[in-house]
């Protein structure tokens, strides 16, 4: 079974840096993106089993980039688990529209956030044979 790989979107390249390590310690695939246009044609190339997406970004939001990947049929089905430093119910209320799994509040522990991949990541038995 190959590892499930992961796209990791921020536009602050130490979050992605550090997220990374935390996957990598764990044996996940990484796939980085810094900004939505890169994350969405990314989300369509590499098709990661879950995505990790930033909400604060410049030109395009989190929530605007979640919301074109659950628009489109070849990445709807992908979990986003978004990030945030926004912990407002409104921030909740907007990601859960936008289509988000969950979302996880800046700071977060590295426990906490492979807790919350693996709670969303889609079991070995759902997938498909390639």
């Amino acid at each position: 079974m190959a590892n499930s790989k992961i796209l990791v979107v921020d536009d602050e390249p130490d979050v992605v840096t550090m997220v990374e390590r935390i996957l990598t310690a764990e044996r996940y695939e990484v796939v980085r993106a810094y900004d939505g246009i890169s994350a969405l044609d990314l989300a369509e190339a590499e098709r990661p089993d879950l995505i990790l997406l930033d909400i604060m970004m410049p030109m395009m939001s989190g929530y605007e980039v979640c919301e074109q990947l659950k628009a489109n049929p070849l990445t709807q089905a992908i979990p986003v688990v978004c990030l945030t430093s926004a912990h407002t119910m409104d921030a909740r209320a907007h990601s859960k529209r936008s289509g988000a799994v969950t979302m996880v509040i800046k700071p977060f522990t590295p426990a906490e956030l492979v807790a919350q991949i693996r709670r969303h990541l889609p079991s070995a038995e759902d997938q498909a044979p390639v």
